[in-house]
């Protein structure tokens, strides 16, 4: 993913509600306000479909932050879109989940993360974050541009709409049929939040234990 300096970093001006909520919390600029979007802490929104939700609790996830910036860049009439990327989840970049997948047969979890993407230029407003993940991710094997705000049933759908596509890379999972891969995505999707927990307990540790 490349760096937030390479999108153009134009002022902010009165276009709407978006613009406004940063201009008034003192957010001048693009750059500017994809910063402080990326250092909100990572957390779960009590609503994930208005993204504005973001102002109000302080911190968002990839599907919150990604799409407050994409709604931005609507009024400013920038082409700055929010994509859906369909990645392989794996131990690799979530600790836990090879024991929740392997018993299944199954390598891999076909799950869905965000990111603004400028151009060619790729942006995940998430890399830092306490999120669960070992690693930013970089490979995706699908990838769509989608509004700024999806409903659970819109990204339901996404999800639904392409397992076909990964049918075919890892047979192990049409022979596994929906109602299981959901149990299991379900099961994945808690493993990442508890090892988000686990990260957000070891760092003030770590930073105590190192006198900081």
């Amino acid at each position: 993913m490349n760096s937030i300096e390479l999108l153009p970093n134009i002022n902010i001006q009165s276009q709407g509600i978006v613009s406004d909520k940063f201009l008034e919390i003192g957010i001048k600029t693009l750059g500017t306000a994809c910063y402080w979007v990326q250092n909100l802490p990572y957390g779960l929104n009590s609503n994930n479909e208005n993204s504005l939700i973001i102002f109000t609790e302080k911190c968002g996830t990839c599907t919150t932050k990604h799409g407050v910036i994409a709604r931005l860049a609507q009024e400013l009439e920038i082409g700055l879109y929010k994509n859906l990327g369909f990645y392989r989840l794996n131990n690799e970049i979530v600790t836990g989940i090879d024991e929740i997948i392997q018993p299944h047969g199954l390598t891999f979890m076909p799950e869905i993360h965000c990111f603004l993407e400028y151009n060619s230029i790729k942006i995940d407003l998430t890399a830092g974050n306490c999120n669960g993940k070992n690693k930013t991710i970089q490979d995706y094997d699908f990838v769509v541009r989608v509004n700024p705000d999806l409903t659970k049933e819109e990204y339901d759908n996404y999800y639904m709409s392409y397992l076909p596509k990964y049918f075919l890379i890892e047979p192990q999972l049409a022979e596994l049929g929906i109602p299981q891969i959901l149990q299991l995505l379900e099961l994945c999707k808690n493993q990442v939040k508890y090892q988000c927990s686990v990260m957000n307990f070891q760092i003030p540790n770590l930073l105590e234990k190192s006198g900081i």
